[in-house]
């Protein structure tokens, strides 16, 4: 190999390791902002399960529950449960509003719940679509495939998911009983107003923001659950101007 040929490989090494240090850099801040909920039970029967940065909720229904994400490090989502008293083998379900690790981590700690993903979202754990350059989401785990609008009933408890891409081609948000907006990473809250999600993080803003302004549209939403931003009580001015 020639000089000239190990100079111009030794800069682009370089830039390349400037470039993802950057990169990282900003996702350490972006980070910082986000304010997940506190563990505990917050209204009805949902519960919150921080995380660090990230929010995973369960939904009680009888005897067993529903979980909406699974999370970003199973050690610590086991140990949150065991303070709520919380059986993970009473989970019966859990909704992946999208495949990114931190909403993955706890799905072999549900060992006896379905998973179930956006069909839109399968091209991400298929290998079909990068979420980033080379970098590929992984879902190592059996999961049925949903379609926009279509509803799953579990233990008399309606989960309907809505389809809201931007952050991922596929992500999902998902209204429970008609009343309870599960949203993921499809938007923020802020001073409970709706705000689009930290744009470094989505695959699409645009297409989030047209997302956000169908989720406006949806009538009987009491409350709105996010995965890095908390929750809000719903009301006309949470959405502000967003339009569909």
């Amino acid at each position: 190999m020639g000089k000239t040929t190990k100079k111009i490989l030794g800069t682009v090494f370089g830039l390349v390791v400037l470039l993802s240090a950057g990169v990282l850099v900003k996702v350490h801040l972006e980070t910082r902002k986000m304010s997940s909920a506190d563990t505990g039970k917050i209204v009805g029967g949902v519960y919150a399960v921080q995380d660090s940065y990230v929010n995973l909720f369960l939904i009680k229904a009888h005897d067993t529950y529903v979980a909406i994400d699974a999370g970003n490090d199973a050690g610590r989502i086991q140990g949150e449960l065991r303070r709520l008293q919380i059986d993970p083998e009473k989970v019966a379900a859990i909704f992946l509003t999208h495949s990114d690790p931190d909403h993955i981590a706890a799905c072999s700690l549900f060992s006896k719940a379905v998973i179930y993903l956006s069909r839109a979202e399968e091209q991400m754990v298929n290998g079909q679509t990068a979420r980033f350059l080379f970098l590929k989401n992984k879902l190592n785990y059996p999961h049925k495939l949903l379609e926009d609008n279509q509803i799953v009933t579990i233990s008399g408890m309606e989960i309907k998911g809505i389809s809201t891409p931007g952050h991922t081609p596929g992500s999902m948000c998902f209204l429970v009983n008609g009343t309870y907006l599960f949203t993921g990473d499809s938007m923020g809250l802020k001073g409970g107003k709706v705000t689009q999600f930290n744009k470094i993080f989505n695959m699409d803003s645009v297409a989030q923001a047209s997302s956000i302004g169908r989720l406006a549209g949806v009538p009987g939403v009491e409350y709105i659950f996010t995965s890095h931003y908390g929750y809000t009580r719903f009301n006309q001015t949470a959405f502000g101007n967003w339009k569909e």
